[in-house]
């Protein structure tokens, strides 16, 4: 982990802001009918007209603001003429920074009214989250976050977790170390991240990512970026960039919700 400086920490709780700006603006002008391309292009206009950059942009040579992800599609969605309908899920991943300081986080929104599973789905996803952060100070072991989020979700039954993907650290780059598993780590070269200890003025990406049904089996579309779950689960995913401070951790890229 990077510790971080004074200025780098205003700069990233700047661009933080803005990103949980981003996400209000989408879900107060998101409806049936619009296209995951139209998500994508108001996303983008949005962050620029902040004094901000998308920093997905040119990442892997990405070419979109946002990752848009819908139904089964669990991650890496790319923007495209697919129209939304009412009842999908769709999922924004999205990233913005300001003067050269990332920030990183991803919301799952309703399109019109969503099934009471819809719904329930987002929100376990979400209290994953909260869960996991709630353990974080520093000092604490980067294995918390996956015990939590497991411990949460086979205690309530009925979902499973994305294991092919994780959280990580965050600052200069999109993706730093440590990588942050969402489940318990037994036996792989994640234990040498999971053993890492959360640090101060250091930033991290929570990232829970949950099916419905007890499947975590999945694909990458022909496109070689969208992650599909190979027996038509609906998935859920909710990120946030979180700053380690000495009191515990500072959520900044949270402003919708709480």
């Amino acid at each position: 982990m990077k510790q971080l400086t004074a200025a780098q920490i205003s700069n990233m709780r700047h661009a933080g802001k803005v990103l949980a700006d981003t996400f209000n603006y989408i879900r107060q002008n998101l409806h049936s009918g619009m296209t995951t391309l139209e998500v994508d292009k108001m996303a983008e206009d949005y962050i620029l007209s902040r004094q901000c950059y998308p920093c997905f942009k040119g990442v892997y040579d990405y070419q979109y603001t946002c990752n848009t992800s819908v139904n089964d599609e669990i991650i890496h969605g790319i923007p495209t003429n697919k129209v939304l309908r009412d009842g999908d899920i769709l999922t924004v991943d999205c990233g913005v920074g300001f003067n050269g300081i990332c920030t990183d986080a991803c919301r799952t929104f309703p399109v019109g009214k969503i099934s009471e599973d819809a719904q329930k789905l987002i929100d376990v996803t979400r209290n994953c989250f909260y869960r996991a952060v709630e353990k974080i100070r520093p000092g604490t072991e980067v294995a918390v976050v996956g015990k939590t989020i497991e411990g949460y979700i086979n205690n309530i039954g009925g979902y499973s977790i994305l294991h092919d993907y994780c959280g990580h650290g965050i600052g200069k780059n999109l993706h730093e170390d440590p990588l942050i598993p969402n489940y318990v780590v037994r036996n792989s070269g994640l234990l040498q991240h999971v053993h890492k200890k959360f640090q101060t003025n250091t930033a991290v990406c929570i990232e829970p990512m949950i099916f419905e049904g007890n499947s975590n089996a999945v694909k990458v579309a022909p496109d070689g970026w969208t992650v599909v779950s190979k027996h038509g689960a609906l998935s859920a995913h909710y990120e946030n960039t979180v700053l380690i401070t000495t009191n515990g951790v500072e959520v900044l890229t949270n402003g919708d919700e709480k």
